[in-house]
């Protein structure tokens, strides 16, 4: 008994080691900041590093007083934490006494705020020639009104501005001319998507060069406060062919290579205009349509050439219309991690290391509830006592269900319950302490009561259960009496699944 309360004991310290360790956050931004020494001047943050959060690059962010304190602003921020900047981000100060980052609770605007104060305009371009037919034209539909929800999700201010051009041949080509978005004109826009027909031709340069006319007249007459800035002109094109259809007196006409004028004109537009003062980026889909020879080793090579943004290509060369909306879904995504700013907020008059930590809630911050099966082994100690002479070992299966309900974001407790069979039928239970991690994951651990064989082999129970950051976690149980158990398992989360 005493061997197996070390084992136990070692366990605990074990997990509340690793606890312990909780404020070593993996999404994270830290720096030095410096108060400044005269009226006026801005606050500074250098020696700047982040660890699972981008932003743009800079080695020195200078902060401002607002009435939220000293604001700082990381512009183009993204994480790759799965649930994004949801949760805020806290802020932490390094105590050089105890030589640990310290939370300070006291700071009512120590979390930031995620929010997008761009303004951009983006113009879909859609191909709806006859050779896409009319089912995977519903999916093309679909795609796109998903992507104006991705961006709708995170703006719904009117800070982005989105138009539509609908084409097949340059005579059937129709436009849906760029709008605020908000919930009202998401409406107009989903309207004018399902009104859009399929017909014979591609006039695909026709419809991307109407794009980039109607973007460059509407920001020509656009005002933008001064609290705001113009960031992007945006071109989200898809085609499943060659333009065989544009033509213009000045241009030309287009042909399927790189070196006629109308892939040319439209080619140099992209690449090197501005228009309100910023570039334009074009985003390219393409699924070869049944017009495009298989052996065609020259079309993703043409389109590509289409797409461009400040860092590389965007170009999507996808199989099938079954993976378009996740294409448009990425891109809308993507965009929404380039154009919105982290606003950090930091209280005046302190100098020294500082952080902020995405953490978002764990399965310790919702009642927690886990059904599991185990199996093991169950052993009895050689004995001459005529009660139990003629015990034997065998296997044991049990099923059991684990609770937790949260006391701090980090800290459940609850309880396990357990049927259990070998040669009869028994019961166990086991008061819980679950410690979670940021991740999703958590240690349950337990100390309680089995009975097994109507109850003659009574013991101390001892358990333990790990949760990995998917539903599914194990177990392991040792009970101590007449009779020794030792089992494994796996259980699947019923409730507190994901994070808050």
């Amino acid at each position: 008994m005493k061997k197996q309360l070390t084992l136990l004991a070692a366990a605990l310290l074990l997990s509340l080691s690793v606890f312990a360790q909780a404020d070593k956050a993996k999404f994270y931004i830290e720096g030095q900041l410096a108060t400044p020494n005269k009226t006026g001047q801005p606050w500074k943050l250098y020696n700047i590093r982040s660890q699972g959060i981008t932003f743009t690059d800079s080695d020195t962010i200078y902060g401002h007083d607002t009435d939220k304190g000293v604001q700082l602003v990381f512009d183009h921020a993204a994480t790759t934490h799965p649930q994004g900047f949801n949760c805020g981000l806290k802020f932490y100060r390094w105590q050089n006494n105890s030589g640990r980052w310290q939370v300070d609770s006291e700071v009512e605007n120590a979390e930031a705020a995620f929010t997008q104060q761009k303004v951009m305009s983006i113009m879909l371009v859609l191909d709806c020639s006859s050779s896409i037919g009319d089912a995977d034209f519903v999916k093309l539909k679909n795609a796109a009104k998903q992507f104006i929800d991705v961006i709708i999700d995170k703006s719904s201010d009117g800070n982005v501005h989105i138009g539509i051009v609908g084409f097949n041949s340059m005579k059937n080509t129709r436009t849906f001319d760029l709008r605020p978005l908000t919930k009202e004109s998401k409406r107009d826009m989903f309207q004018f998507i399902d009104t859009l027909q399929l017909n014979n031709r591609t006039a695909f340069y026709y419809a991307i060069n109407k794009g980039l006319d109607n973007i460059k007249q509407y920001v020509g007459k656009l005002k933008v406060s001064k609290d705001k800035k113009y960031d992007g002109n945006y071109i989200i094109a898809f085609t499943d062919g060659y333009d065989n259809d544009s033509f213009d007196p000045k241009i030309g006409k287009a042909a399927e290579g790189t070196e006629h004028r109308y892939f040319q004109h439209v080619n140099q537009r992209i690449m090197k205009e501005k228009i309100g003062g910023a570039p334009i980026e074009s985003y390219v889909l393409a699924i070869r349509g049944n017009d495009v020879d298989r052996t065609n080793t020259d079309f993703e090579r043409v389109l590509s050439a289409l797409s461009h943004n400040a860092n590389d290509n965007k170009f999507y060369s996808l199989t099938n219309f079954d993976k378009l909306q996740a294409a448009f879904e990425e891109i809308g995504t993507n965009l929404i991690n380039k154009w919105q700013s982290l606003y950090c907020y930091i209280p005046r008059g302190y100098d020294g290391r500082v952080r902020w930590t995405v953490e978002c809630g764990d399965v310790a911050r919702k009642f927690f509830m886990g059904a599991n099966a185990s199996i093991g082994g169950l052993s009895y100690p050689v004995s001459t006592d005529p009660a139990h002479i003629n015990d034997q070992g065998g296997v044991m299966l049990g099923v059991g269900l684990d609770m937790t309900f949260p006391v701090t974001d980090l800290i459940s407790v609850g309880g396990y319950v357990e049927l259990n069979v070998s040669r009869g039928v028994g019961f166990g239970f086991t008061p819980t302490v679950a410690f979670s991690f940021p991740n999703n994951s958590a240690i349950i651990l337990g100390i309680g009561y089995r009975g097994t064989d109507h109850f003659h082999s009574n013991g101390f129970l001892m358990r333990a259960a790990y949760k990995l950051s998917n539903p599914w976690y194990v177990t392991a149980s040792y009970s101590v009496g007449h009779g020794n158990t030792f089992m494994l398992g796996a259980g699947y989360t019923i409730f507190g699944r994901k994070i808050d």
